[in-house]
């Protein structure tokens, strides 16, 4: 079963992928968790949501996930599969992976953001939702209008036109459409 867990900048998806992870390992299934490598924000071989929370991950090669899964020999033959920050993933080596764990019999669980700061579709997360069986998808404050449960897409602060940039709070802020548009 493939589980995404999706939405803008400070929704929640980390702390809710976090979340699961502690529900899968108390109830005594195996675990794996995954970040790329590019994402350093808080450390290397952690996921850590914006609040704190975290949890201990293997780093994969965001070029190629497929291969340094494989190579450095991190699999568990049942373990459930958490990918964090998917859209920084190369997106043919990362759905080679997922597709991979799934024709296993493993249930995976991914999280990501759908669209860039541009409002385009962001690496694999098109074809993750795509193929979900069941998607989340969490909504924040709009950091402009304060409205709950608005805000669906990341704003950048920056005159960047980079489509990745990795940031927080310093960078990113969450808006709903009408904020977001403006």
């Amino acid at each position: 079963m493939l589980t995404v867990i999706t939405g803008p900048m400070f929704a929640g998806k980390t702390s809710a992928l976090i979340s699961m992870v502690k529900a899968n390992l108390i109830a005594g299934n195996e675990i794996e968790a995954f970040t790329p490598s590019n994402d350093t924000r808080y450390g290397l071989e952690v996921i850590a949501s914006h609040d704190g929370e975290e949890i201990n991950a293997e780093v994969l090669d965001k070029m190629s996930p497929f291969k340094s899964y494989f190579i450095e020999d991190m699999r568990k033959t049942k373990a459930v599969a958490f990918f964090e920050e998917c859209q920084f993933f190369n997106v043919p080596s990362l759905m080679l992976l997922i597709k991979n764990l799934l024709d296993d019999g493993r249930d995976v669980v991914c999280a990501g953001l759908p669209n860039d700061s541009f409002g385009e579709p962001f690496g694999a997360m098109p074809q993750l939702l795509s193929i979900a069986d069941e998607i989340i998808s969490l909504k924040a404050v709009c950091s402009k209008c304060k409205k709950i449960n608005k805000a669906t897409r990341t704003f950048r602060k920056s005159d960047s036109k980079e489509q990745v940039v990795v940031g927080g709070k310093d960078i990113y802020e969450p808006r709903c459409f009408d904020c977001w548009r403006k």
